[in-house]
């Protein structure tokens, strides 16, 4: 059996996305899908063998797309801090809306048969980039060797979250984090809050 004349992979996976993010895991059906991509359910079948495996690869492929952005946001600057400060903005233009696909698939996964599995991937791929750069800046004898870069990754990204709530909460308008935020949170981490 060949696939669909009319549907790929990757449009399923674009359709499929915005289904996903827009009506959630559980509301999205296949049937839906399919009907958005002008095919049958069986050409769905042919590529994912269900609907688990269709979420799945959606989240991986988003993730994957946001860690490419932040890499290449952070390639050919030499100076470690403003490595990290290049990968942060990114990561931060992609996810500028609480409603990005970000963190609505995110949500979703817990829908998903082993959803802390896929939920630590999909974070671990898209900190991947800042967790490289946070390394070279180990190498350069910039920051500390300890904690951790996984664990640095984690609560700067954190931090920037907690941050962009805040801002939300007070009514800020347009995009969650200016530069300034990202630049005052990584001067943060690199010399501390001590006077």
């Amino acid at each position: 059996m060949s696939p669909h004349p009319r549907v790929g992979r990757d449009h399923i996976l674009d359709t499929a996305e915005s289904l996903f993010t827009e009506h959630g895991y559980k509301s999205a059906s296949i049937r839906e899908i399919a009907r958005e991509c002008g095919v049958t359910n069986a050409a769905i079948y042919y590529h994912f063998p269900n609907k688990e495996s269709l979420f799945a690869e959606v989240m991986q492929r988003h993730a994957e797309c946001l860690q490419d952005k932040m890499t290449r946001a952070g390639e050919n600057i030499e100076s470690p801090r403003e490595r990290i400060i290049a990968i942060l903005q990114a990561y931060i233009d992609v996810i500028a809306g609480q409603h990005a696909p970000l963190f609505m698939l995110r949500r979703n996964a817990k829908h998903l048969k082993g959803h802390g599995k896929h939920r630590g991937e999909f974070m671990q791929a898209i900190s991947q980039p800042l967790v490289n750069a946070l390394v070279f800046a180990k190498e350069m004898d910039e920051i500390k060797s300890t904690p951790s870069a996984e664990e640095i990754a984690a609560m700067m990204l954190g931090m920037l979250h907690g941050l962009a709530q805040q801002h939300r909460a007070a009514g800020v308008d347009g995009r969650a984090l200016s530069d300034e935020d990202i630049q005052m949170a990584v001067n943060l981490f690199w010399e501390g809050i001590g006077a």
